[in-house]
């Protein structure tokens, strides 16, 4: 039967019967470590020498750390049947460490040894704490650590290490250092069991709230991200508005306990008793390449210290439930210079080393092209199965996000550490949309009720109450490169309410064939014009603009630059088959130098090259 601590039960509560003594050896009294010493002491759990003296700087042996551990947790009488070679009925420790023992506290090598004269160090009480934590079933999570000297803790120990520092049991030492294998001295030895003693339990399935305050002034965090190129949509078509970026970025627009408040979820621990048939049937069902991965999910949680509920709500809607090209494989090869290649029918001879490249979580899919990107990442990643994917993925997102501080969606998406930097998605809605899929899957499969929460608030300086959610004609930023600028539509073409077909975007008119338009901005391939004392949104497939030159339609952006060379800097960039102005001279003709054209950016002059462009003038 498990036990609890205080004010749980038995172990405190039976020794505050006793009549405090105060503990006034020579050795202590001016000790850092006096609290908590006299508090073991007179409570009967640490005791001194035949002199009276407490040692606290003394090493702790193996033995010694047990016979704490076996007063402190208030163990039962009990006979192990483990039989230790090197500890004897006569000596002094042995009904400590046959408790310890039976109650799974101590372990021995792989010889059958307990060495209970050895001194033991950090790691090995680390272990004995783990387990100790493990019976008085107070769940643990296995937080990421950071210390300098992680690589010198032993794998054996390293969850326990996780665990005991994440309960506050254990911290670390000078210069960032845990030093697995230092000795434990009897003070070091009171404070971890004295806070063991105080230690809070945690009630199964609670919330925890928490606000971290940042430095970062609201309305300057909320410009820059404006400025960062945000999107509207998931296919990262569309720019945000400023309004719209402000409301995604302010944590009260998200009502606590709500599906979207899970953004805020600390992701950096592990989800216990998942099942793999549970999640199989309950979640990966019907869900293309991920059906049957209940298994790679757990591992990678586990193996890597995440959430990994989160991990299937992040690949769940990455691969549009696992039906993307990307989770269904693309071949990949090599070229000449070693460069992985997405294959395609006229290039397949010129590459080796062909194989399908899976992705499960975007990693790389940047917006200009999604699968060729994510498939060549994955590739150099050598993800070459789906599980590949899966855990291979968690490496990543683990190393370059979570375990940087980025432990949350809101965290991932915003980074309100350093806005604008190291952030995992463009589109605004990523952390809402997340969110929601994670409440549904605790919510499916009951973890809610079983699991701790941790949630995780940021608050700016500078921050409003609240902000208002924009209306869908607010929600889209005007580039106003274009401004001022005649048009003329070549077919009979709606005017809309704003730049998308769909999402209810409502006709505000037709304009007839030739019909003659002022600019007053561009959005993802959309025009906002004036025309017949009207505003909207029109599609720039079908207009031509006076001096107008339009980009071919490419993969990658094209660059502006400062002089008619590719070794001048550039000063901006337009979008695969959207606008830019070309100059004219007095006679109205273009204004070129060899190849290039001159254009108007932004109210500046540079140069496009001709090969990317072709004029399209009234």
């Amino acid at each position: 039967m498990k036990h609890t601590l205080p004010l749980y039960g038995a172990v405190l509560a039976g020794m505050l019967y006793l009549t405090p003594t105060t503990a006034a050896a020579e050795d202590i009294s001016k000790h850092w470590a006096y609290h908590e010493m006299n508090y073991l002491i007179t409570n009967d759990l640490m005791k001194g020498d035949e002199l009276g003296n407490y040692r606290p700087n003394a090493a702790v042996t193996r033995a010694e750390f047990a016979a704490f551990l076996v007063r402190t947790l208030n163990l039962p009488t009990a006979s192990s049947n483990q039989t230790f070679s090197d500890v004897k009925k006569d000596d002094w420790y042995y009904g400590v460490v046959q408790q310890a023992s039976y109650y799974g506290l101590i372990k021995g090598d792989e010889q059958g040894k307990f060495n209970p004269k050895a001194y033991i160090d950090r790691q090995q009480m680390a272990a004995m704490l783990k387990r100790a934590l493990h019976y008085l079933d107070i769940q643990t999570s296995t937080s990421p650590i950071a210390f300098n000297d992680n690589a010198r803790i032993a794998k054996w120990a390293y969850a326990d290490v996780q665990a005991v520092v994440a309960a506050g049991l254990l911290g670390g030492k000078p210069n960032n250092q845990f030093a697995p294998l230092a000795q434990t001295t009897r003070a070091e030895a009171a404070t971890v069991l004295y806070r063991l003693l105080h230690l809070e339990a945690p009630v199964s399935g609670s919330k925890q709230y928490i606000t971290t305050n940042y430095s970062q002034n609201y309305a300057n965090v909320v410009s820059k991200q404006a400025g960062n190129n945000p999107k509207v949509d998931g296919a990262g078509a569309f720019t945000a508005s400023e309004a719209l970026v402000s409301y995604y970025v302010h944590p009260k627009s998200f009502m606590q306990d709500s599906p979207s408040y899970y953004q805020f979820l600390k992701l950096s621990t592990v989800v216990n008793n998942l099942s793999a048939k549970e999640l199989n049937e309950k979640v990966l069902a019907n869900k293309g390449s991920l059906s049957g991965m209940g298994d790679a999910f757990i591992e990678a949680g586990i193996q890597y210290n995440v959430n990994a509920i989160y991990l299937l709500s992040h690949a769940l809607h990455e691969t549009n439930n696992g039906s993307s090209a990307l989770i269904k494989g693309i071949e990949v090869g090599l070229d000449q210079t070693g460069k992985p290649i997405v294959v395609t029918s006229d290039n397949r001879e010129q590459l080796t080393e062909i194989k399908t490249a899976y992705n499960a979580y975007g990693i790389g899919a940047i917006d200009a092209d999604a699968n060729k990107y994510g498939a060549e990442r994955a590739y150099t990643n050598g993800w070459f199965t789906v599980q590949d994917a899966i855990i291979g993925g968690t490496e990543f997102v683990t190393e370059r996000y979570i375990n940087q501080g980025q432990d949350t969606l809101y965290k991932m998406r915003w980074n309100p550490d350093n806005p604008t930097v190291h952030q995992y998605a463009t589109h605004v809605m990523w952390a809402d949309i997340q969110a929601k899929k994670i409440y549904e899957l605790y919510e499916l499969i009951g973890a809610d009720a079983t699991t701790n929460l941790v949630f995780d608030v940021p608050v700016y300086q500078g921050q409003p109450a609240s902000v208002t959610l924009p209306d869908p004609s607010k929600r889209y930023a005007l580039d106003t490169a274009l401004a001022g600028t005649a048009g003329m539509v070549t077919i009979n073409l709606n005017m809309r309410t704003y730049p998308n077909t769909v999402d209810n975007a409502s006709i505000i008119t037709n304009l007839p064939k030739d019909t003659t338009f002022k600019v007053l901005g561009e959005n993802g391939g959309w025009l906002k014009v004036r025309a017949d004392g009207q505003e909207g949104w029109v599609l720039d497939d079908y207009v031509i603009l006076e001096n107008g030159l339009q980009i071919v339609n490419m993969t990658i952006m094209l660059n502006v630059r400062s002089e008619p060379s590719t070794t001048s800097s550039i000063v901006g960039t337009v979008k695969p088959n959207g606008f830019i102005i070309g100059a004219v001279d007095d006679e109205g003709e273009f204004i070129k130098d060899g190849d290039w054209y001159q254009v108007i950016y932004n109210g500046k002059t540079g140069w496009v090259h001709g090969d990317y462009i072709v004029k399209n003038d009234l």
